[in-house]
């Protein structure tokens, strides 16, 4: 499935918001937290449009990042 224009912008942004979150929790640059951010399963799920995560708050991926990042 090819993605739309509001699709690419929901992602960029949920995107944007979970790498800020992770870079202020974890007192880490920006740079750094995209580089951990797209190193996980999430951030896969969260690009491909049929899982539906890019249609889910920030906050709520944020806390499924954070228990990826924990096992």
């Amino acid at each position: 499935m090819t993605k739309t224009k509001e699709q690419d912008f929901l992602i960029k942004n949920v995107i944007a918001t979970i790498v800020g979150y992770l870079a202020e929790d974890e007192g880490i640059t920006i740079e750094e937290a995209f580089k951990v951010f797209f190193s996980t399963k999430l951030a896969k799920k969260i690009e491909d449009v049929e899982t539906g995560y890019y249609w889910e708050s920030p906050s709520y991926t944020y806390e499924i990042l954070k228990e990826e990042l924990v096992k």
